[in-house]
């Protein structure tokens, strides 16, 4: 898979890096040529000094060949640009924007760009570490809609019976069961899994 990491700060470096650890044939755009000592010495993608929302420079970096672009520069506006760019003028399939400013979020969405918010992220982070109800979180993008994982508690009145009959709140699926030992029972149409003293429910919810 072919991807164009637009911005190559804190985040666009190390997420440059990790894909390209991980197999993907990376490229990276950034106006600043002295950020290029962010990335791995063992980085093997491309890496192209200029402005990011010129279509040339982007042509360069092979915007053209790619399947996700993402952009994750420090500026909102020039992240929806590249955006828009990479969506409605190079047709790429899958296109994430970072967007600082939570308020902005409606803005990126409103163009049905899909978006990593850090200031949100770290706020529910943050507050699921405080909440003593809640368990781990983690999310996704599929397409413009954002799926989020959690862990929730089980009541102890349930233990013993199957865990498809428990009722979860409005908007919730049940993906599975993590046990104590930290193995995962993924819910099935064949079988049905039985609660133990311990486990918890993986779930669902789809935002947007």
């Amino acid at each position: 898979m072919n991807v164009l990491v637009v911005g190559c700060g804190d985040a666009g470096s190390q997420l440059a890096n990790m894909l390209d650890s991980m197999g993907y044939q990376v490229s990276v755009v950034e106006q600043n040529p002295e950020f290029m000592a962010e990335l791995s010495e063992d980085f093997s993608g491309m890496f192209t000094i200029g402005v990011p929302i010129d279509q040339d420079v982007l042509t360069h970096a092979g915007i053209e060949g790619c399947n996700v672009v993402i952009a994750v520069t420090k500026d909102d506006n020039i992240n929806l640009m590249v955006a828009q760019l990479a969506r409605d003028i190079f047709k790429v399939p899958t296109v994430i924007s970072r967007v600082s400013d939570p308020r902005r979020e409606e803005v990126f969405s409103s163009f049905g760009l899909s978006t990593v918010c850090p200031t949100n992220l770290t706020v529910e982070s943050i507050v699921a570490a405080l909440d003593n109800r809640g368990g781990h979180s983690n999310e996704c993008y599929f397409g413009s809609t954002r799926v989020v994982f959690e862990e929730m508690e089980i009541d102890r009145r349930y233990l013993g019976e199957f865990a498809e009959a428990i009722p979860l709140p409005r908007g919730y699926t049940l993906l599975g069961v993590l046990s104590i030992n930290g193995k995962m029972r993924l819910r099935s149409a064949e079988l049905h899994t039985v609660v133990r003293d311990g486990d918890v429910l993986i779930v669902a919810r789809t935002m947007g």
